[in-house]
């Protein structure tokens, strides 16, 4: 071995990770009718109408050609120095839709959130991998080879991708997913000989990630001209705004029903009231004053900070409030309203299911869990969809969270 062999051995042997799987494994795949699994493959068209028609919302609103109040709306709390001037300086090439991106759902087909990328791919491909390793998935694609494929059509080019991981939410899964996708894919600081201008795609899991990156000005100046940007640089699809839009008054007349159909009710919370379906418009002291059981919405940070909009941080249940308490609560949301933060009410959906999951001891267990589920999409359909199951009704990844595959009912193991 010369020298040079010595040192690479040294440095490729170096990230010797000891963070394991944190969550649990339920027992087996978690089966839904294959109208639902249709549905999952058969959406993306509708998703991809909702993002375009928001983004032609924001565009005008950055154009001064909608009420200002939709501007406050989506800005937010967006720094200055990356706010309305920032985004007024953009170029039409930089206004693009998210590549990849994950749904969460308390029940399959009912959008709560819209993620780019999003978390928990890498958990995505290790239950996709449990699954066949118990004798399902035979002869399927694993969600990183799908992802691979889709990513390598979409830019007609084999992958260069840079990985910003600063930002992500579960770093040791998103690691694991990369893994998976080599050597199709190819990723700076990681694979050899790769440079930041062999780049052809750039993921991120913040705007302001994409802005704080030394290569952001070289990469800025080549979109469209041979790199993309998985999550746009711009604010919109970074933060849970735009899910209002279809319901707002102001916009609600730019969306079909199909795609309201996709979301449960969402709605701003403004210093004028609440709006509801029916077009009625309560303020916080009526709306405090509903029984518990008409007060059944979440209310949830709709802005840009990431000290907020992360994590299920900034989640409440409406419902397990009483009247002055939860009147407190708004008053105090609706007192940074002006200066940008912003918070939003969406119509409370749950979903329980006895889940048996194994324990790390081996014992198997079967509790009543709330659930989750999340499809993964990429430019050409669904990559996969993750269950996940949790005591608490903030369903996200943490020791106590059960995942499972996602498969249509019918598909039954393959024994040796």
């Amino acid at each position: 071995m010369n020298i040079y062999e010595w040192a690479d051995s040294l440095i490729n042997s170096s990230p010797k990770y000891a963070t394991g799987f944190t969550e649990l494994l339920a027992t087996k795949p978690y089966l839904v009718s294959p109208a639902v699994w249709r549905l999952y493959d058969s959406r993306l068209p509708l998703i991809r109408s909702f993002q375009q028609t928001a983004l032609n919302i924001f565009r005008a609103a950055l154009h001064d050609e909608i009420q200002p109040a939709v501007l406050h709306w989506l800005i937010n709390e967006t720094p200055e120095s990356l706010g309305t001037s920032y985004h007024r300086q953009l170029e039409e090439r930089h206004f693009t839709l998210p590549v990849f991106f994950r749904t969460d759902e308390v029940t399959p087909g009912r959008i709560i959130e819209i993620q780019c990328p999003g978390s928990a791919w890498g958990e995505l491909e290790l239950t996709y991998e449990y699954a066949a390793r118990l004798g399902y998935c035979v002869g399927d694609i694993s969600p990183a080879d799908r992802f691979a494929t889709q990513l390598a059509d979409f830019l007609k080019a084999p992958p260069v991708v840079q990985h910003l991981l600063d930002n992500s939410s579960a770093p040791p899964g998103m690691r694991y997913f990369i893994e998976k996708t080599r050597p199709r894919v190819r990723y700076l600081n990681i694979d050899r000989g790769v440079r930041a201008g062999d780049c052809n795609f750039i993921r991120s899991h913040a705007f302001f990630s994409i802005c704080s990156d030394k290569d952001y000005h070289m990469q800025m100046a080549k979109v469209g001209q041979g790199v993309t940007y998985d999550l746009p640089p711009h604010i919109l699809f970074d933060n849970k705004a735009l899910l209002v839009l279809p319901f707002w008054s102001i916009t609600r007349e730019s969306f079909s029903d199909d795609i309201r159909d996709l979301f449960p009710f969402t709605t701003p919370l403004l210093p004028a009231g609440i709006e509801f379906p029916d077009g009625m418009l309560l303020t916080i002291e009526e709306f405090s004053r509903l029984p518990q059981s008409r007060r059944s919405y979440y209310l949830k940070y709709a802005g840009a900070s990431l000290a907020l909009n992360w994590g299920s941080k900034a989640v409440y249940r409406l419902s397990n409030l009483g009247s002055g308490a939860c009147l407190d609560f708004l008053r105090q949301c609706l007192s940074g309203y002006e200066s940008g933060q912003t918070w939003l009410l969406q119509k409370e959906e749950i979903q329980e299911d006895e889940i048996e999951y194994l324990s790390r001891n081996g014992t198997i267990h079967t509790q009543r869990l709330h659930a989750k589920f999340s499809g993964y999409y990429g430019p050409d359909g669904c990559l996969g969809v993750l269950a996940w199951h949790r005591p608490h009704f903030k369903v996200h990844g943490q020791a106590e969270t059960v995942l499972s595959y996602v498969l249509a009912d019918g598909e039954d193991p393959v024994t040796a």
